[in-house]
């Protein structure tokens, strides 16, 4: 039969820009919901890249491979071929790119790199994300040349325009033409040749009025004064293009900065310890500040640094520097950065304490620019509440211990009261009455010592039940496996029941075949006597079947009892410590089915209580048959 053929991969193409991340969680849910694989890829054109595009371009590949995406980078002249050629090698199912629709009109003349995709014929589903809060681009200004050669042919273009007016006709119609191209140029190469093109043309302008064709028109016009207000005009619209510029970069960093908290903020959340929330916050910092960033935690009268390496440096002890950077301890902003020669630290401020400091080494000379503090404060208190966190964490933890162990010490101190007054009254009184003076029959006295003996008797056994589910919890107790057969554990735990209880209605059921185990004899034998001794206590004179089997990877004993039952709600419980079930009136002090499923969990198995059909219960116990069995001698039965 052949195998089916594996599911065909989604495509997501990445960029520089912060709606990247929105491209990446699109394709990662339709990947879930097509059960498909995917492939995050970012196409290098080499037009117009920055080294920090690149560097945000890794931050988004690494987001997407975290997510469980393979990475890739395709090197290709144009954004639509390469896309198109990735798509045909993998045979992708679907295409999640972005559309950018805050454009100026002549951008929207061009085809889309979707629209070239779907010429191509592709036989791929193509999912175009629209965002509309997209900013435009801030040019070409990495490309000089090209710059330029544009420049000269947007003004040729409008003086073959200027050129179409009637030669009777308003020279006032020239003037918005070239005022149209200036203002494209300076929107799409910058204000410096916005300027340039100002001047040529006014040139160009001058050139038309001492033409033949203008010259008589133009005598009717102030010339120079159309020279000023083309060139005011100009000038005015540039500065308008660049504060619409300088607010698109502001909205996108903005973005982008709200992007990284987002990241940093859902790694934190899968932190556990605090040195997992420093290598977090250490890498963040990298990638987005280019620094390299360490959480200092007070530890005596020194620091505990994460992550290491740690340059060796002059810090202050935690005395001196906390009150530095307290709440109280300066005006202003409490999150303000105190500079420490060529680093600056922060404070990771709580709720209600200080959980450390964040040391900042710009990797800079420079230092850190001043609009990405406030970014840096705002990571600060993510961390710092998630440092927060762990504490907290920590601390209920530590509580719910507590908590655990004094219920633990109330229910025994409750369960084993009675137990302990009972033997123990009864031997002070016994031991009262072999005191009393005058003679005592032979008959009595010999029944005084036996309660002694019976009752010291049973407060051992109590207290060594105790000793031994605490050492077998604290795994002081090793488990001494050894192959041996079934029958003899089973002999000698009935033997003992025999001697104790004298003969009890026990129907042992063992095949022939029944195969070797791995396991302790004492501790095993251990487990049947307290199942024994449990049935007999819940059903006096009443039969028990214990029969056993074994396959392939296991081997099950079943030890079943005709007593009153146990109610489902409780069929696990009564493995618990000191449980015992209610309305049970006297009995144990809970603890025999305690260390039965200790026992059997040392041996790696498992033991379950049931109901038995015709009334009573079942207690279920499995042993792992691991390991290889030795080879029984020739001629051994």
């Amino acid at each position: 039969m052949d195998s089916p053929l594996p599911a065909r991969p989604i495509l997501v193409a990445l960029g520089s820009e912060a709606r990247s991340l929105r491209l990446i969680q699109a394709g990662f849910r339709l990947a879930r919901e097509r059960s498909a694989p995917w492939i995050a890829v970012y196409v290098d054109t080499g037009l117009g890249a920055t080294a920090e595009d690149a560097e945000q371009v890794q931050v988004w590949m690494q987001e997407a491979q975290r997510l469980g995406a393979t990475v890739q980078r395709v090197e290709a002249p144009t954004l639509a071929q390469g896309l198109s050629e990735l798509t045909r090698n993998s045979r992708a199912q679907a295409l999640v790119l972005g559309r950018s629709w805050d454009r100026w009109p002549w951008a929207r003349l061009g085809h889309s790199t979707a629209d070239e995709l779907q010429r191509r014929g592709l036989d791929t589903e193509l999912v175009v994300l629209d965002d509309r809060r997209e900013t435009p681009g801030a040019g070409a200004d990495g490309i000089p040349f090209g710059a330029m050669v544009g420049t000269f042919l947007v003004l040729a273009a409008c003086t073959g325009l200027a050129w179409l007016v009637p030669r009777e006709g308003n020279l006032s119609l020239v003037l918005p033409v070239y005022l149209l191209g200036v203002t494209f140029i300076a929107h799409r190469w910058g204000s410096g040749l916005g300027i340039l093109a100002s001047a040529m043309s006014a040139l160009l302008y001058n050139f038309l009025l001492e033409t033949p064709r203008f010259r008589q028109a133009a005598a009717h016009w102030p010339n120079l004064l159309f020279f000023l207000l083309m060139l005011l005009s100009a000038q005015l619209v540039i500065g308008l293009l660049r504060r619409m510029r300088q607010q698109a970069r502001e909205v996108q960093r903005r973005e982008l900065h709200t992007v990284s908290l987002d990241l940093l903020g859902r790694a934190l959340a899968r932190s556990r310890t605090p040195d997992a929330v420093a290598d977090i916050a250490a890498k963040h910092i990298r990638q987005v500040f280019k620094a390299q960033a360490w959480l200092l935690f007070p530890e005596g009268e020194g620091w505990l640094v994460r992550p290491l390496p740690f340059p060796a440096t002059d810090m202050p002890s935690p005395a001196k520097l906390l009150p530095r950077l307290a709440v109280g301890g300066r005006l202003g902003d409490p999150l303000e950065p105190l500079p420490l020669g060529e680093a600056t630290c922060l404070s990771l401020t709580g709720t209600d304490r200080s959980e450390g400091v964040l040391r900042i080494l710009p990797g800079d000379a420079e230092g850190l620019p001043p609009q990405t503090w406030e970014l840096l404060k705002a990571f600060a208190v993510q961390i710092a509440l998630a440092l927060e966190r762990l504490r907290w964490l920590e601390e209920a933890r530590r509580a719910q211990v507590e908590n655990e162990t004094e219920r633990l010490r109330n229910t025994l101190l409750g369960a084993i009261g009675h137990d302990l007054r009972t033997p123990l009254a009864a031997i002070h009184g016994a031991a009262s009455s072999l005191l009393l003076p005058g003679e005592i029959p032979e008959t009595t006295r010999r029944d005084l010592l036996t309660m002694i003996q019976e009752e010291s008797e049973r407060l051992a056994h109590l207290l060594g039940n105790l000793l031994d589910l605490t050492r077998l919890e604290s795994g002081a107790i090793q488990v001494q496996k050894e192959w041996q057969p079934l029958e003899e554990v089973v002999g000698a735990a009935l033997g003992r029941m025999e001697r104790r209880l004298g003969a009890m209605p026990v129907h042992v059921e063992l095949p022939d075949d029944l195969p070797l185990a791995p396991f302790d004899a004492a501790l095993m034998e251990q487990v049947l006597i307290n199942l024994l001794a449990n049935a007999q206590r819940h059903a006096p004179g009443q039969d028990v079947d214990l029969r056993a089997w074994g396959d392939a990877s296991w081997l099950h004993v079943e030890v079943a009892d005709r007593g009153p039952g146990i109610p489902s709600d409780f069929q696990e419980r009564i493995f618990d410590k000191f449980f015992r079930l209610p309305g049970s009136g006297e009995g144990g002090v809970g603890l025999g089915l305690a260390i039965c499923r200790a026992i059997l969990q040392a041996h790696g198995g498992a033991i379950l209580a049931k109901d038995r059909a015709g009334g009573g219960t079942i207690f279920h116990l499995t042993l792992p048959l691991d390991g290889t069995p030795p080879v029984p001698p020739e001629g051994a039965p």
